[in-house]
């Protein structure tokens, strides 16, 4: 410890011999230049913008050279011994949406999971309903929409479908730029709800212009928003036959 601490002493003086010598030299030269212009003020030569910039300049170096001074002081006042733990502490993620393991109700500690095989059924049981009704829909699900699926009839009208899918039934999780873009959209935009993905009969609900109905409540951050169930079914209207796969 003896020696690390004699060496950075030696260091720190010729660091500080160096910065001393450097920095003087550079301020006599530029006050050599405005004793010159002072003089030649005397005799009507006198050159303002110019020996104001000088005294400037001077001032600049006189704060850089106490300043780079202070940094070798703080340099003798390191420690090489290991930093001492004061304490510790363990960050985890907020929480978002809480599920059990069902799928049924709320209840805390599990994240709610996105399951691809019910999101699946969702998705076909929606563009299903769609076709039914002699409407073409097109999956933009992986377009960055902010919605599933543009849906447009025969005479031109759309419909602007975001589609949640629970393996039973529960609150539905919605993110802040879906709720953006279904706000927007408005009359045209519309929710499907499909419950009970996993069963023989999923069940479809629909709800249309959502955001003028629906309460949802932030979860975290303004990044997901919970539909509670009660919410979504109060506004919903039920679809009694979902129809089959087409044989063609």
């Amino acid at each position: 410890m003896d020696q690390v601490c004699k060496h950075r002493q030696n260091e720190c003086d010729l660091r500080r011999e160096y910065l001393e010598t450097t920095f003087t030299d550079l301020i006599l030269e530029l006050q050599e230049k405005l004793n010159d212009l002072q003089r030649a003020q005397l005799f009507g030569e006198d050159d303002p913008e110019e020996r104001r910039r000088l005294e400037q300049r001077i001032e600049q170096l006189k704060k850089r050279k106490a300043t780079r001074l202070d940094e070798l002081k703080s340099m003798l006042r390191l420690s090489a011994n290991l930093p001492e733990v004061i304490t510790s502490a363990l960050v985890i993620p907020a929480p978002v949406a809480m599920t059990d393991l069902e799928g049924e109700k709320l209840v805390t500690g599990l994240p709610m999971r996105r399951d691809d095989e019910v999101e699946r059924i969702a998705m076909n049981i929606a563009m299903r309903y769609e076709r039914s009704r002699g409407w073409t829909p097109y999956d933009v699900s992986q377009d960055g929409e902010h919605y599933d699926i543009r849906s447009e009839s025969p005479t031109g009208e759309k419909r602007f479908i975001e589609v949640k899918g629970r393996a039973r039934s529960g609150p539905i999780v919605l993110t802040g730029p879906e709720m953006d873009k279904l706000r927007q959209l408005g009359d045209r935009a519309y929710l499907y709800i499909v419950t009970f993905c996993r069963s023989e009969k999923p069940h479809l609900c629909i709800i249309r212009n959502p955001m003028a109905s629906l309460s949802p409540e932030a979860l975290y951050r303004q990044v997901q928003y919970l539909v509670d169930e009660a919410d979504w079914q109060r506004v919903a209207e039920a679809v009694p036959d979902i129809p089959g796969e087409s044989k063609s």
